[in-house]
């Protein structure tokens, strides 16, 4: 598992057969999942250089609750004015 730019898998011993073999996303994921791809590479990245995870999740991350802000507690914190909002924005959720 050693070196840079080699891609691995992991799969949860309790769900045997969940990731898909031979493509990352299928028309129908084991399970009832849902492929996700994370890519942290810009658009413009040539096609080698591409880093990205797949992910299979229970539900589509569009389906999550919207973000709540938690106590800090002891931390303390040095933002700007402006709260920070990781919700997402899509068309008419505009504001």
């Amino acid at each position: 598992m050693s070196g840079f730019g080699n891609e691995f898998s992991s799969e949860d011993p309790r769900c045997p057969g969940s990731l898909p073999e031979g493509q990352n996303s299928p028309q129908a994921c084991p399970y009832g999942l849902y492929a996700e791809q994370l890519s942290g590479s810009a658009f413009t990245c040539p096609r080698p250089a591409n880093k990205r995870s797949w992910l299979y999740r229970i539900l589509p991350s569009v389906k999550h609750k919207p973000f709540t802000a938690l106590s800090c507690g002891n931390l303390t914190e040095d933002w700007d004015e402006v709260e920070p909002d990781p919700n997402q924005v899509g068309k008419g959720s505009a504001r």
